[in-house]
């Protein structure tokens, strides 16, 4: 079973009131708001970004937010939400990211040793080196999208794990 990312954008108000437990998460209807799935690379982009598997530094922390310390209950894996301020940082940073940068941050070697999800040790060859880096490129690129989308609406978003 493959467990995938998925972000959804709102009011920032509602966010806050999320994050402080004033809402509870699973009384919303998230089909309800816009969202974008980035199937399994979240783990993935997470590391690239970050150089780590969670709990990333802000503002790249943001894009693919993982931080223990501020999930919410929802679902297995909780959901993360981040504040409009926050969305406008994670964008501003990586909006001048492109696939040179990029590139230069990928160790596809490092990160099948370290199991970055969904890479398994043993389940991929160096074969599988380009093309996911290309998966990961195409979502990271709709995950730049959706941020500046939603920073430019004022509105903060909830990434969960499915």
């Amino acid at each position: 079973m493959a467990i995938r990312g998925y972000y959804f954008a709102l009011e920032d108000k509602l966010v806050q009131q999320i994050a402080a437990g004033d809402i509870a998460l699973k009384s919303l209807k998230i089909d309800n708001y816009p969202g974008l799935s980035i199937d399994r690379t979240w783990e993935a982009i997470h590391y690239l970004l970050c150089g780590n598997i969670a709990d990333g530094e802000p503002p790249l922390g943001y894009v693919v937010p993982l931080s223990s310390d501020k999930s919410v209950d929802f679902g297995s894996f909780g959901a993360f939400p981040l504040r409009a301020d926050q969305v406008a940082a994670a964008h501003q940073a990586i909006a001048e990211l492109d696939e040179a940068q990029l590139r230069l941050r990928y160790d596809f070697k490092t990160m099948v040793k370290e199991e970055v999800y969904p890479l398994e040790d043993g389940m991929v060859s160096d074969e599988d080196e380009e093309p996911f880096f290309a998966f990961m490129l195409q979502y990271f690129n709709e995950i730049r999208r959706f941020y500046s989308q939603t920073a430019a609406e004022g509105k903060g978003l909830v990434f969960y794990i499915y």
